[in-house]
């Protein structure tokens, strides 16, 4: 009985292990994190440089996934993942109502300037086409050159609302030197607009928060343009986002002249979805880097259903084949792999869904692909062992004392091929891009539940079997036969 003991408990504990894990599979209704391959949407690699022609470093390269990130997540888009790829940014993105908006916020260098409004010429009037006006042409957005000297004034055109498009048709504003820069913004909010007490108008408003010197900047701006009369451009200040004058407010009527505005600051007149879009721009900062798409992919939901039927078919197959094949050639011994192949593929699979839930895993069609590899790696760990056993059989020992001497027989060959299956697994995972490291993660994982479920299972439920009668028949267990 205490020999039984030694053998029982450890599949006691592996079972409570498994239970723990479906337990709070099934309690929190915990589902699969899938990837992009298997649930649709977009995939964009961008290629980043410096505007200056230096080399890109590490640092940016970091720098520039970070303000990404922020972007994509304040854009409301659930589990978008940012990563490198060598020198290049690859943006997922899953499947979205609109994913041309993300993708043009994520592409966004958001550099930002407030400059005094001087001048304004709407298009079709008689000042749009002479000085200084006639420095830049709206109509050809693709020759339009932004401005490089921030103490200079400059001539620059609107936008297509919501956009940050050049517009065609639009007005050419005349505008002096940068007041306010995008550093001196600590952080924007798109919000509702409120009266005084505490009901919201209907109107949108971005409200904006600056630091104690962009503070500073901001109500000298505001000052010197609450001093011009009321209606004339002069008392507006342009909102510039990547050259492109995206708004142009005009100071409030109760701004004093020299005072201006000295607590935070308020950009009006803007539907829901140009606040919504302006907001993430500013608060999130510049980009370091310019980035140029060089590859667009983009999944289907459909096709991601698809993709991961199909691999779900080719597991069951692959599953189904093996308990064929062992059950045939093991008979008997068949049993216990079919027992512990399901003990392995439980542990997978709940260990999966659970680091999607705690740690963010993301199941991709290659992480399919290396848990259907995992399903032969198993099998082979049972094949070597029984081999041993029957190794020692045809030696003329019986099979219930051939059972420890061919577990440890076999025991340090299992730990040499699953040490080398590993390793292999490991150094893919640290080299390979994300696709194929996703399939390094799961045949790693696999290989460790493998030997963990073998250790566990494999051995004291074949000793325990042993050492029953029908078990002592050579036939049933496929021994017999092969000798």
């Amino acid at each position: 009985m205490p020999g039984n003991r030694r053998l029982i408990m450890p599949m006691i504990a592996l079972l409570t292990i498994v239970a723990a894990i479906w337990g709070t599979i099934l309690f929190q209704h915990i589902t699969p994190r899938l990837g992009l391959d298997l649930r649709g949407g977009s995939s964009v690699t961008f290629a980043p440089s410096n505007p200056n022609g230096a080399p890109v470093t590490k640092e940016q390269i970091d720098r520039t996934i970070d303000i990404i990130r922020n972007r994509v997540n304040s854009s409301g888009v659930a589990e978008a993942e940012v990563s490198s790829e060598g020198n290049n940014i690859v943006v997922a993105i899953p499947d979205v109502k609109d994913p041309d908006v993300v993708i043009q916020r994520v592409q966004t260098t958001a550099q930002l300037q407030m400059r005094p409004v001087l001048a304004q010429a709407a298009a079709g009037s008689a000042t749009y086409k002479q000085a200084p006006f006639n420095t830049v042409d709206c109509s050809k957005p693709e020759s339009y050159t932004a401005p490089d000297n921030p103490d200079k004034t400059v001539v620059l055109c609107t936008n297509i609302s919501g956009k940050l498009q050049v517009d065609p048709s639009g007005t050419k504003l005349q505008l002096g030197k940068v007041a306010l820069q995008g550093a001196d913004v600590s952080s924007a909010q798109a919000q509702l607009a409120t009266s005084g007490n505490n009901i919201t108008t209907g109107q949108w408003v971005t409200n904006l928060n600056f630091s104690g010197a962009g503070q500073k900047k901001f109500a000298t701006l505001t000052g010197n343009a609450a001093c011009n009369t009321q209606g004339t451009p002069q008392t507006e200040i342009a909102i510039i986002l990547d050259h492109v004058v995206i708004n142009s407010p005009p100071v409030a009527t109760d701004v004093q002249c020299h005072v201006g505005i000295t607590q935070g600051g308020q950009i009006t007149g803007q539907s829901e979805s140009e606040a919504k879009f302006l907001a993430p721009l500013i608060s999130s900062g510049a980009l370091p880097l310019t980035l140029t798409q060089q590859d667009r992919n983009t999944v289907s939901a459909t096709l991601g259903s698809d993709s991961l039927r199909a691999g779900l078919i080719a597991g069951a197959i692959g599953l189904a084949a093996t308990f064929l094949y062992v059950m045939l050639y093991y008979r008997g011994l068949g049993l216990v792999i079919w027992l512990g192949l399901t003990i392995a593929a439980l542990l997978n699979v709940g260990v999966v869904l659970l680091m999607g839930k705690y740690q963010g895993f993301t199941l991709t069609l290659a992480g399919i692909a290396g848990l259907i590899v995992a399903i032969g790696i198993s099998a082979d760990s049972y094949v070597v062992f029984f081999e041993r056993l029957k190794d020692e059989v045809r030696d003329g020992k019986t099979l219930r004392t051939s059972v420890d001497r061919g577990w440890q027989r076999s025991f340090h060959t299992l730990v040499s091929a699953n040490t080398v299956s590993f390793a292999a697994a490991l150094i893919l995972y640290l080299l390979a891009i994300c696709p194929v490291r996703g399939f390094a993660f799961t045949l790693g994982l696999a290989t460790l539940v493998d030997f963990f479920a073998v250790w566990m299972v494999g051995r004291p439920v074949v000793t325990l079997l042993t050492r029953t009668r029908l078990f002592q028949e050579g036939r049933f267990v496929g021994i017999r036969a092969a000798v």
